[in-house]
């Protein structure tokens, strides 16, 4: 599956002899097989990530060029925390509201409860 749209590399001409992939559409591939209801840390999506390697925080900067289809929401810190806060603390709310729509399970302390919630793929 190839995203066209706004995300990263939109517009990109498909060259048939290009065989490489953008890591930025392998990365929101990932993300889109994320059930509804559960999550994953930014460096488990990094390891689910196959044929490049990145890190937790290459992933983030990829994820805030995400497409709007992407269900990004279900991408958070490794303690479960809502680390867009940090970039727009409005975002953090969406976030949120999107997460308790599918069913996610916060702790008091306002981060998700990562062993309930965490995808195991």
């Amino acid at each position: 599956m190839r995203f066209s749209g706004s995300g990263h590399g939109a517009g990109r001409s498909q060259d048939s002899h290009d065989v490489s992939e953008d890591p930025a559409d392998l990365v929101f591939e990932c993300v889109c097989a994320i059930p509804s209801g559960k999550v994953v840390s930014y460096g488990q999506l990094a390891e689910m990530v196959r044929g490049v390697r990145l890190t937790a925080r290459q992933v983030g900067g990829i994820m805030a060029m995400a497409p709007p289809e992407t269900p990004w929401h279900r991408v958070l810190a490794v303690d479960g925390s809502l680390s867009i806060h940090k970039r727009d603390p409005r975002l953090a709310l969406k976030q949120k509201r999107l997460l308790e729509e599918e069913g996610v399970v916060f702790r008091p302390d306002g981060r998700v409860d990562m062993e309930v919630c965490r995808w195991r793929n």
